[in-house]
């Protein structure tokens, strides 16, 4: 039978563990459980631990919350208040949040761990690829502690906030209220854009395999957003084992995406997506497409055959922002049914490959023939499209996909999707779910940054935040005092509209 032992510690400090003791005999035989920490109220069954801070403990009911205001030869065991606080950097924060249309459906996700989750969310878009071991170290220095008092940020518990996060009814719910905010409740119509990138991985979970992405060999889980080619707001992730192609991923997103009543009309498409079954699955669902083929398709050989031989005429020349492209149009059919082939030839790819290609080939003393057909490659591109346009809107069309990558950038470096830190699927859909969030506030702010911004300011919410974090606040009973702000702090009030108050009211809501 399980029962707690105490052990007084020299100091006088009193340590418990769980022992199961069982009677053989006269003799009873003692099995050590683990350890309950530093016993706070024994009577109570308060406990203290590194792993779950203080909690509650007793034989018969197992582990629990320990009450507020726990004690121990009363003293409070809570930690002291810290009188001065990073302040500029949450408060600008919440009141940005606070503003946005999808607020309400962070609100709504988790409101009976609100505290946690807000607390978490900015502690991935306000530090700097910290591990969530430092979470509670970080919020108790910062307003963010004022802001959501309630937080359970120690590590046990924001492991088991991590897995309630990831369960897939909560972030169904969460889809539902966001996607709604940014389209309406009867849902929308979007053109998207879709990409995955691999998120390496050591731990030994099962959606951890061996990815061959672009040649390149890696163990890694991939990740796929969907992102609104409109204004480049993500709208919804997805997550596969490593060794899925992204070729057989497109169809299942795109359902994915009508159960929350959302229709694709237009879709814009990296090379690994482009397949058979993909393209013919478009064009029954009326979804127009533009993508960019591989060398090695048959499509792409067969028009690139074709129409390479005049293509640096002057006539096909089209400007793209400081590039000069050669570009033709070609109607074909595409698995029966109408598309059109671009190919083109990008000088400035072409001239930067030019000399090391030419002395690659006099090097390895190749003939002149196949110098020349190496040559004749260089800069070459297709983009494959299911509606005729001119050859000019084409490629403002497809690199548009730069939004994606910018996204990506986003939550890799400054949402902290990377490194991954997480040891089972469950916190692992939780963590993805939280860095989404991240993301897709920390997008908005960029767009409402450079949108607002003087032509020479170079502010971003990474430079922002870190100045802001300069400005403190002073912590008194009733009341939180901000501290002066100098210039560099003003201006990112300015740019983003919001006021800073002398004083701020404790005995109300913040």
């Amino acid at each position: 039978m399980a029962y707690i032992r105490y052990i007084n510690n020299p100091s006088g400090a009193v340590y418990a563990s769980l022992v199961d003791g069982e009677r053989i005999g006269s003799t009873v035989k003692q099995k050590y459980l683990g350890s309950l920490g530093l016993v706070i109220d024994r009577e109570k069954g308060i406990f203290r631990s590194r792993e779950r801070g203080i909690y509650k403990y007793s034989v018969e009911s197992g582990y629990s919350e320990a009450p507020n205001g726990s004690a121990h030869g009363g003293v409070t065991t809570a930690k002291k208040e810290k009188l001065i606080l990073d302040f500029g950097d949450s408060f600008i924060l919440d009141k940005y949040l606070r503003k946005l249309p999808f607020c309400n459906a962070y609100n709504a996700l988790m409101p009976f761990h609100k505290d946690t989750l807000f607390s978490l969310l900015f502690y991935r878009i306000l530090t700097d690829k910290k591990p969530y071991c430092h979470a509670e170290t970080w919020w108790s220095g910062n307003y963010a502690s004022i802001l959501f008092p309630e937080a359970k940020l120690q590590s046990q518990r924001i492991s088991e906030f991590l897995a309630m996060l990831g369960d897939e009814e909560v972030q169904r719910r969460f889809f539902d209220e966001y996607l709604a905010a940014i389209y309406g409740k009867q849902g929308g119509t979007s053109g998207i854009l879709i990409d995955s990138t691999g998120l390496g991985n050591a731990s030994k979970m099962s959606l951890t395999q061996i990815s061959n992405h672009n040649g390149e060999i890696s163990m890694e889980i991939r990740l796929i957003y969907v992102i609104d080619r409109r204004n480049g707001m993500p709208i919804y992730f997805r997550y596969c084992p490593g060794n899925i192609v992204d070729v057989s991923t497109l169809c299942v997103t795109l359902a994915e995406l009508s159960q929350f009543n959302i229709a694709i009309d237009y879709a814009i498409v990296d090379a690994g997506y482009f397949s058979e079954g993909n393209v013919k699955e478009l064009y029954k669902n009326n979804v127009h497409f533009v993508t960019r083929l591989a060398p090695n398709r048959t499509i792409y050989k067969q028009v690139t055959e074709s129409e390479l031989t005049d293509i640096l005429s002057s006539k096909y020349a089209v400007k793209y922002g400081n590039r000069l492209v050669y570009l033709k149009k070609k109607e074909i059919d595409v698995y029966g049914y109408t598309g059109y082939a671009y190919v083109g030839v990008d000088m400035d790819s072409r001239n930067q490959q030019f000399k090391r290609t030419a002395f690659a080939a006099i090097d390895d003393k190749k003939p002149p023939e196949e110098m020349d057909e190496r040559i004749a490659k260089l800069g070459v591109f297709m983009l494959l499209s299911s509606d005729d346009m001119e050859t000019n809107e084409i490629l403002p069309l497809y690199y548009t996909r730069q939004q994606i990558e910018q996204v990506f950038d986003i939550g890799k470096n400054y949402a902290d999707l990377l490194p991954l830190r997480v040891q089972n699927e469950d916190t692992f859909r939780g963590h993805l779910m939280l860095t989404f969030m991240a993301t897709a506030i920390l997008q908005m702010l960029q767009r409402d940054i450079i949108s607002k911004r003087k032509k020479k300011d170079k502010t971003n919410p990474e430079g922002a935040f870190m100045n802001l974090r300069n400005q403190k606040c002073k912590v008194y009973a009733d009341s939180i005092i901000p501290q002066e702000r100098v210039k560099n702090i003003n201006d990112v009030y300015k740019l983003l509209g919001i006021e800073c108050p002398t004083t701020i009211d404790r005995t109300i809501s913040v």
